[in-house]
């Protein structure tokens, strides 16, 4: 009877298990342990406030604790900068925002990231749309009075924004760029200062989003003319869109979602976004982004975030040059 030849057995072993180890995927638990959620702004807004929306239940669906992490300044750019830089294992993650597209543009000079190259989309969180509120008592009160006032009188009607470069700010640009009218931007240290000096009076026009403006809106003291979503809103069934009144380019969604850094492996990302698309059918994150003013998105895939990404890095570049918006 033949003998196995052992020895040459546990040499095969030797060098193939070796090989095996290497071929084996280090991140196949994932996740080992816990997930950062990196929001680059201070605690409070609104993006803080979805990022603590879905971390519970993406704990639930992940099987590890997932820890909201605030690093604020330079407008998104340090925390932003320090997720781009950060591993990709999976383990760190940025809540984003329109302000995303947006300051590359603006602060070209300083941004430390490559917007469109340093990130894996993972998730599309949620939307909301802007809105075109007007002082009641002006007497321009739709949009085709408001472009013939301004065309009879470029450079006195008045539009408020929620600061210089802010995504109300460049809203009003893009309103008149594709309108071919000149309004007199006036910029204030957020978006509630500007619709409270709508009320009052002291501005004629200004776009924000509903929750800024609800109260004021409720109470009749300013007034909706168009909003920027695809179709009309059932919270405003009254209010056109901006493609209704013929205004092109104007369909533009505030939206957040989630990234990684660029190179985190195929299946780690696809266990995210599978994860995520569980936690964003949960009613508990759904209430929890309407209580913000925020729709869940239908598509909440990676493709679907890429797609806005890809739209809104060409849309506000293209903005900031043609309405040659510059910051130091």
């Amino acid at each position: 009877m033949h003998k196995p030849n052992t020895q040459f057995f546990t040499r095969l072993l030797s060098a193939v298990f070796p090989l095996m180890l290497a071929i084996a995927p280090a991140h196949a638990a994932y996740p080992e342990k816990p997930v950062r959620i990196v929001v680059p702004y201070a605690a409070g807004g609104s993006s803080d406030v979805l990022a603590r929306g879905i971390s519970e239940q993406l704990a639930r669906e992940l099987g590890q604790a997932v820890v909201v992490e605030n690093r604020a300044g330079a407008g998104s750019m340090i925390g932003t900068a320090y997720v781009a830089n950060e591993a990709a294992d999976g383990y760190t993650l940025l809540l984003a925002d329109v302000p995303f597209t947006i300051v590359p543009a603006l602060y070209s000079g300083r941004v430390k990231y490559d917007a469109r190259k340093d990130f894996a989309p993972i998730s599309l969180i949620g939307v909301s749309p802007m809105y075109l509120f007007v002082n009641p008592q002006f007497e321009a009160r739709t949009v085709a009075e408001l472009v013939a006032a301004a065309k009879a009188k470029p450079s006195v009607i008045s539009v408020g924004s929620g600061g210089n470069g802010s995504l109300t700010h460049l809203m009003a640009e893009l309103f008149m760029l594709n309108t071919g009218t000149k309004l007199v931007h006036i910029p204030y240290k957020g978006a509630s200062a500007s619709v409270n000096d709508l009320a009052g009076g002291q501005i004629e026009y200004s776009f924000t989003t509903m929750p800024t403006a609800a109260a004021l809106f409720q109470a009749g003291k300013i007034m909706p003319i168009a909003v920027s979503s695809p179709e009309r809103m059932k919270e405003t069934p009254r209010v056109p869109t901006f493609k209704e009144l013929d205004v092109p380019n104007m369909t533009v969604q505030n939206w957040w979602g989630l990234l990684a850094p660029a190179g985190v492996p195929a299946d780690v990302r696809a266990r995210l976004e599978a994860a995520m698309k569980n936690v964003m059918q949960a009613v508990p994150v759904r209430q929890r982004l309407e209580s913000v003013g925020v729709s869940a998105s239908a598509d909440t895939s990676g493709s679907a975030l890429q797609r806005l990404v890809s739209e809104d890095l060409a849309r506000w570049q293209e903005v900031i040059q043609r309405a040659n918006i510059t910051f130091e």
